[in-house]
């Protein structure tokens, strides 16, 4: 029977461990408040931790895998062993048979390379891979030379050796055979290669530095890897740390540690195990240079998605780690009570047979067969009833002929001699189950052949559900006739909620990747092929996840047009991280704004290169438009300030042409008409006119300038301004008129639009200059949107709607792209006699009138000016022409004149006692109250000035017209009548005069005025 030494305590140490755990709940607590930082120091030490437990895993898996090999390979060799004995006790030996039986025993143990049996002078003559009549010989194997020299209970491991008929090398694990007298018969062996074995040893992970070695009892190398690239080539090495030696040698069986000091001058952290019941030591070597790397790229600052990956892989292993430690002691007994279960009822039911065949064969030694087989019994069930797992067998109906104590509670029994007779159907488990375990009986029985590891659920007598992991195995007689089934199954429900959670828990990774809104894509790093693609790549791209997978970024064009390709061979080469914004045109036709994330990482020591991306076309968009609007006000504030100023020089302005008008117009009245002087006040007059005309240009401009508003047909006006234009422009200028018919009308001044027409077409005659050129003046209406306002000059954040459109085209020498920003400017021209202030006028008059201008130019090729002005719903109104009054009306009365400037109090007084009246004058707004309270009936009518000291024009309006509401107020200012009358709109203003005003004008407005009254 194999001893199983007793497991050592638990590897980690107390206080290493509940740093570990201190570590594991800072990090959780981090990852909930978000923000917070984990210090270098605690990094450095969960990496640590992290590969301790990961060399001990591995080791302890390792252990499990070879001692896993080596017991399923003894279980068979036994077999060989019983049958071989049982054809020697019959006097002879049948090759025929013997083989059949070898080879049945070998197909039920895939890690065995061949099973053979050895004759007493150690001759290979049965078994798999035996050529018929072979000679090949074995007598000089440690293993048989052992073996040979006295009775050995126990399996014996051979050193590594060439095998003499495959040519590898292998490990032969073999057990004697003996005569009936109990000499020696043979051995039977098994052949385990070591390729095999080195295969297992290289599926382990252990980083690009990390090693595995596997040592005999001299600590002598077995397997390693990585190591030599032939098979063998390490065999016999005493390589390997010298404290791992020291400590094999002194006997010590698990242990880790770290050491700086190796075979091969490399740091590592060594986990070590001896394999239970065999003289075989595992270790496995991990290097702070491979698990202490992700610690290194954190300094980098990898992306969130690393972060998030190592703080998930954090999380599960701490939950693997808990649950680990729980049931280790569990798992372990567990699985040596079965395995040690496996291995007695083999043994048994061999020695059972045995038994049997002898009370056949041998009636006169009846009695003692059949006490015999009693004790087999009583020590079977002995030992049957003290495992921990539960064991039951059937015949081959199915009907239950015994139990262990452990099955008889599950099945709500109270002694386990009550189950005979008993089936499925009559036990406390639904039908359902019932049926699936007769299904699984017939199975087994009908093919003769063992089935392994049924995953299935039980509900216990007392309800419960538990998930078990059952073998069964077909009970056979001498004969090899199948009577009955043995069903041996353990209790994994809390093994699988633990895989349960693991799965979950990769669930849960697997949906955070595809509901991630970065896309995400894995490149093979050596191929190039697509491995992983996530939905967000995808919708990114414009394709599918499937589309994806199918490419390689090697061969795509859009990575090499766009330079990609070049930054992921970088990343790829050198390993360092990479982060770059690309505009891109996808392998789908898509064009998108990419941030790009590069990043490589090495699985199974193959690189990888890791893609995030990222759309970021509507963040350029924005930051484009935000540029764009940033410009716009800061143009619309550049203009307003200029605005302002030309609104306050133009009036200005026109107080002092007041005064020289005003002036001028008396001369002119009181001269003689012979006198010569007149032509000189004719000039005066005529260049203070040209005056007046430059200072509503600048009103026009501050967006002030309009005085008649009405509802215009923008068409007409340029149909009656085509000859005023043809005289206008350049002889070698041809006019083409266009509109578009049942045009809506617009809101405006006719003059002012009249001003904007004429200015645009004379600019485009001169850009013509002496060339033959075309002037095109088209009308038309059009629904202009958010994003074809934006493009606009002042757009001022102009509504969505309908607007008439004012084109101007020309076929001139065009405008240099930048000077465009600047011909709205004031006093900007590129005119050698130019004054500046067309263009600054035409914009004034746009922005008086709501709208915008689109501008369209090339250099060589010519302009286009597009005015947009809001259209109406309702049709124009019919204009109708006033005449201009042609004489000087005289009148009577008392008027009060009111302005701060004197000149202009002066010039008034005296054109208004030309024109007959009496006048008192204050020189502002509280004088005017106090002049007004001393005079309240006598004053028929005030001439008010708008800006004024004290009380301003507004302020004294209010005043005079509480003292005397009926009182008629004419408001008098150098800005224009709209911007004025607006601020007593509803308050009973009689009239309006605009400075500078002559003689006939403000006799014509009081006469108006005072016959109203009358």
């Amino acid at each position: 029977m194999t001893e199983y030494p007793e497991e050592p305590g638990p590897i980690k140490p107390a206080k290493v461990a509940m740093a570990w755990l201190i570590a594991v709940v800072l990090l959780v607590d981090l990852l909930v408040i978000g923000l917070a930082l984990v210090s270098l120091f605690q990094s450095r030490l969960l990496y640590t931790q992290h590969a301790s437990v990961q060399a001990q895993n591995l080791t302890q898996a390792l252990v499990y895998s070879i001692a896993g090999m080596l017991e399923t390979s003894d279980i068979a060799l036994l077999s060989v062993v019983d049958e071989a004995e049982r054809a020697l006790a019959q006097g002879h030996v049948e090759a025929s048979s013997l083989n059949a039986f070898i080879a049945r025993q070998h197909g039920r143990v895939p890690d065995l390379d061949s099973i053979r049996m050895l004759n007493p002078q150690g001759e290979i003559r049965y078994g798999t891979g035996v050529a018929p009549g072979g000679a090949a010989s074995a007598a000089d194997r440690d293993y048989f030379l052992q073996l040979r020299a006295g009775p050995a209970s126990d399996l014996v491991i051979s050193k590594p050796v060439i095998g003499r008929i495959s040519g590898k090398w292998v490990l032969i694990a073999a057990r004697r055979v003996n005569n009936p007298d109990g000499s020696f018969g043979g051995v039977v062996y098994g052949v385990l290669a070591l390729k095999r074995i080195q295969h297992i040893l290289s599926s382990m992970d252990v980083g690009r530095q990390g090693s595995i070695s596997l040592r005999d009892s001299q600590m002598q190398t077995l397997v390693r890897h990585p190591g030599s690239s032939r098979v063998g080539g390490d065999i016999g090495r005493l390589a390997g740390a010298p404290e791992l030696l020291r400590r094999l040698m002194a006997g010590e069986t698990s242990g880790t540690f770290f050491t700086a000091v190796s075979s091969d001058s490399t740091a590592r952290l060594v986990s070590y195990r001896k394999v239970a019941g065999y003289p075989l030591y595992m270790s496995v070597g991990l290097s702070p240079t491979d698990y202490l790397a992700p610690w290194r790229r954190e300094l980098a600052r990898l992306s969130v998605l690393v972060g998030l990956f190592v703080m998930v892989t954090v999380v599960l292993s701490r939950l693997v780690f808990l649950r680990w430690r729980r049931q280790r002691g569990a798992d372990e007994a567990l699985c040596r009570a079965k395995d040690e279960l496996e291995l007695r009822v083999t043994e048994r039911t061999a020695e059972l047979f045995l038994a049997n065949g002898q009370l056949m064969t041998e009636l006169v030694e009846r009695e003692r067969a059949e006490e015999s087989l009693r004790r087999g019994r009583n020590m079977l069930a002995q030992m049957i009833d003290s495992i921990p797992q539960s064991v039951f067998w059937k015949d081959c109906d199915s009907v239950y002929l015994g139990c262990n104590s452990v099955f008889a509670r599950a099945a709500g029994i109270t002694t386990p001699d009550r189950i005979a007779g008993k089936t499925d159907y009559e036990l406390p488990w639904p039908a359902e189950e019932a049926r699936a375990y007769r299904l699984d009986d017939r199975e087994v029985i009908e093919s003769n052949r063992p089935k392994y590891h049924i995953i299935e659920q039980l509900q216990q007598a007392d309800g419960t559900r538990l998930w078990l992991d059952t073998t069964k195995i077909p009970l056979c007689n001498q004969q090899g006739e199948v009577y009955g089934v043995l069903g041996v199954f353990e209790n994994i429900t809390e093994r699988k909620a633990v895989e349960d959670s693991r799965n979950k828990a990769l669930a849960f990774i697997e949906s955070l990747l595809a509901s991630l809104p970065a896309g995400i894509l894995v490149y093979d790093g050596e191929s190039g092929d697509c491995l992983m693609a996530n939905s967000s790549a995808a919708d990114i791209v414009g394709g599918t996840i499937d589309q994806l997978r199918a490419q390689n970024f090697k061969r795509l064009d859009s990575w090499s047009e766009s330079g990609i390709n070049q930054i992921a061979e970088q990343v790829l080469s050198d390993g360092v991280t990479r982060h770059v914004d690309k505009s891109i045109s996808t392998s789908f036709g898509k064009a998108v704004e990419l941030e790009c994330f590069f990043s490589r990482f090495k699985v199974d020591d193959r690189p990888h290169l890791m893609f995030i991306l990222v759309d970021i076309s509507e963040k350029k968009r924005l930051e484009h438009e935000k540029r764009l609007i940033e410009a716009q006000m800061l143009h619309v504030q550049k203009l307003e300030s200029l605005g302002v100023l030309a609104g306050g020089i133009a009036h200005d302005f026109n107080n002092i042409l007041m005064v020289v008008l005003g002036h001028a117009d008396l001369a002119l009245m009181r001269l003689p008409a012979e006198s010569a002087v007149r032509e000189n006040l004719s000039q005066i007059e005529h260049a203070a006119n040209r005056a007046a005309d430059l200072a509503r240009q600048m009103l026009a401009y501050s967006g002030k300038g309009r005085f008649v508003i009405e509802n215009l047909d923008l068409a007409k006006i340029v149909e009656e301004m085509a000859q005023m234009l043809e005289v206008s422009i350049s002889k070698k200028a041809l006019l083409r008129f266009h509109s578009s018919p049942d045009l809506p009308a617009v809101s405006g001044d006719a003059t002012q639009l009249r001003q904007v027409i004429l200015n645009l077409v004379i600019n485009a005659s001169e850009a013509i200059g002496d060339q033959s050129g075309v002037i095109s003046i088209n009308t038309s209406h059009l629904y202009c949107d958010r994003a074809y306002l934006a493009d606009a000059w002042l757009d001022e954040r102009l509504p969505e709607g309908g607007y008439l459109v004012l084109e101007v085209a020309d076929t001139g020498c065009g405008i240099e792209e930048e000077i465009i920003p600047k011909i709205f400017d004031p006093f900007f021209t590129t005119k050698f006699t130019g004054r500046g202030l067309g263009m600054a006028a035409v914009l004034g008059i746009v922005r008086g009138h709501k709208g915008a201008i689109r501008i369209q130019s090339e250099k060589g090729k010519g302009t286009t000016f597009r005015l947009l002005l809001p259209a109406l719903t309702e049709r124009a109104d019919q204009q109708v022409v006033a005449a201009s009054p042609a004489v000087v009306r005289q009148g009577s009365g008392t008027v009060l004149l009111v302005d701060d400037e004197e000149t202009i109090r002066m010039l008034g007084k005296e054109m208004l006692q030309t024109l007959g009246y009496q006048v008192l004058t204050a020189s502002d707004g509280r004088e005017a109250v106090e002049v007004f309270g001393r005079n309240l009936d006598s004053i028929s009518c005030v001439l008010l000035d708008l800006t004024m000291p004290e009380l301003d024009g507004e302020q004294t309006f209010r005043e005079l017209r509480r003292l005397k509401p009926d009182l008629k107020v004419i408001i008098s200012s150098g800005y224009n009548e709209l911007e004025v009358t607006q601020k007593f709109v509803g308050k009973g203003l009689a009239g309006f005069i605009q400075k500078p005003y002559k003689l006939a004008e403000v006799g014509t407005r009081l006469q108006e005025i005072l016959e109203v009254m009358g």
